[in-house]
């Protein structure tokens, strides 16, 4: 049902010496696996403050109702507005309902943003229908800044981290140019969802219907990928490349013991995921199994793979690195995520991934 690879940048390395291998893991369903048709609640949830005025109020309504219209009819809708507090204006109900669209277009502007209030109150909805064969989706559409507390960022990734430890997934779509993009961008990491700067409703009525595509796609609802390090190794670098470039903290991640619980976004058939890490590695001896890896759904293993490592005293042998495509990959990645920082004006984030790009252009050729 589904392929793991295991790539490593190197597999041997020098006996009675710390080191540090990379390692790449691509996942994918593969040729064989057939999508299990399931019931579906999303819940939308509607800024209407006073900055939607006009277009991007008209907007946010015409991707909403194009939501309803691409859902089967025994799957379910549930909408809340949010401008100085949250309402619920729809409970969860089935798509086929003809009130919908009517309820939708009659939505009022307000005038401050309790995003937060807004969110909690949509994840509140899915929760109501929280049940092993129906995927819960959040899709949010606002065109600003929260102006109502909480503002910290903190208080929204542990929400959003909430939504997604339930199994549910959280879709971003910022309207305009006045919001604030890293705080919805880790919203939509952190709730394994996506999120889209939408300029005008073309784009919205897309990333709406390639959403609402994607979810009928699902294979495997809220994956995890436990690694289990050797004794005294340790997670030390950890980036999401595919299908879109996350940066996590190993410090954190829930472990238990040698094992960390990275959460992925849902498996889509005919897309692949793919993981980069940088490990420490501890003296070793002989050959040994440096990391197991395994896809988890729920309590089922869906696929399990082990990487070994063995050492030598030739230095020649130790120094030979027979794939550098999983160093590449991490690397480049953390610059990317530099350079990101760099163009919001963190001129010493600019210069690190300058460096980094610098080192991979000497150490590989092309």
């Amino acid at each position: 049902m589904l392929d793991l690879k295991l790539s490593q940048n190197r597999k041997i390395v020098k006996c009675k010496k710390q080191s540090v291998v990379f390692v790449s893991l691509e996942i994918e369903p593969d040729d064989k696996t057939v999508v299990v048709q399931k019931k579906h609640h999303v819940s939308l949830a509607i800024d209407c403050s006073g900055s939607m005025a006009g277009e991007k109020i008209d907007n946010a309504k015409e991707a909403a109702i194009n939501v309803v219209r691409n859902l089967s009819p025994n799957d379910l809708v549930s909408i809340v507005t949010f401008d100085a507090i949250a309402q619920v204006v729809l409970n969860p109900t089935p798509a086929s309902d003809d009130n919908i669209e009517n309820i939708i277009r009659s939505i009022d502007l307000g005038s401050t943003t309790a995003l937060h209030d807004g969110i909690s109150t949509g994840f509140q909805l899915l929760q109501h229908v929280s049940q092993p064969n129906v995927v819960n989706v959040l899709d949010v559409f606002t065109d600003g800044e929260p102006t109502v507390p909480p503002y910290e960022v903190n208080d929204f990734v542990q929400l959003a981290q909430a939504i997604r430890n339930q199994g549910m997934t959280l879709n971003v779509f910022g309207i305009g140019d006045d919001y604030n993009e890293q705080l919805l961008l880790q919203l939509a990491e952190c709730g394994g969802g996506k999120w889209e700067h939408v300029s005008d409703d073309d784009d919205l009525t897309t990333f709406v219907k390639t959403q609402i595509t994607e979810m009928k796609n699902t294979v495997i609802s809220n994956p995890q990928l436990q690694l289990t390090l050797m004794d005294g190794a340790e997670l030390s670098t950890v980036a999401i490349t595919k299908p879109t470039l996350q940066e996590i903290d190993p410090r954190t991640l829930p472990r238990t013991n040698n094992t960390w619980s990275i959460g992925l976004k849902n498996i889509l058939k005919g897309e692949s995921q793919i993981v980069a890490t940088r490990i420490a590695v501890p003296l070793i001896e002989g050959k040994v199994d440096l990391l197991r890896a395994q896809i988890t759904e729920g309590n089922n293993v869906i696929a399990d793979e082990t990487a070994s490592l063995s050492c030598s005293d030739e230095t020649d042998l130790a120094n030979y690195e027979d794939n550098p495509n999983p160093r590449i990959l991490l690397s480049s990645s953390e610059a990317t995520l530099l350079l990101r920082k760099g163009l919001d004006g963190d001129q010493e984030a600019k210069e690190r991934a300058t460096i980094i790009l610098k080192n991979i252009d000497e150490t590989d050729d092309g």
